[in-house]
């Protein structure tokens, strides 16, 4: 049976890969754990038209990176939440702020880009937090997000 790698899988095939395999291998494995889908020319069209656009946004990316960085540098980004007194309900991830960033400046940020240094995986508490867009290769900026309570 032919079919398409989703992600790879040690020893036997990497992501986006064609591959025959046996049936069972494939019904009981491959197809339950969502490693691989049937091979068919029109999921071969849709899985290399989602990996232009990947290469797409990677190429924009690596062409702004200069025009990110200039513009992100030192902007304070305003994020409101419910709280209970000085305490937020819930926490702002980096997923957050790569949102955040991507609609006001139509950036595409991932939360990957995103770095909190110092702090764990989240912002907990009200207040001003530093992070950090890393572009890498060298490009980096220090930018403030502001956590404020919701009126």
């Amino acid at each position: 049976m032919k079919v398409i790698f989703l992600e790879h899988v040690l020893h036997v095939a990497k992501a986006w890969e064609v591959k025959e395999v046996s049936s069972g291998y494939a019904s009981n494995f491959l197809f339950p754990k969502k490693l691989a889908k049937p091979y068919s020319k029109d999921i071969e069209e849709k899985i290399n038209s989602d990996k232009q656009k990947k290469e797409s946004n990677k190429r924009v990316l690596l062409w702004s990176k200069k025009e990110i960085i200039d513009t992100l540098s030192g902007e304070i980004i305003e994020i409101e939440v419910q709280s209970s007194g000085s305490k937020m309900q819930g926490s702002i991830a980096p997923r957050d702020i790569a949102e955040h960033v991507a609609k006001k400046y139509k950036f595409p940020l991932t939360k990957k880009h995103i770095d909190f240094w110092g702090v764990h995986s989240s912002l907990k508490h009200l207040g001003d937090h530093d992070i950090y867009i890393d572009m890498w290769d060298n490009f980096a900026t220090k930018m403030v997000v502001r956590i404020s309570s919701k009126k």
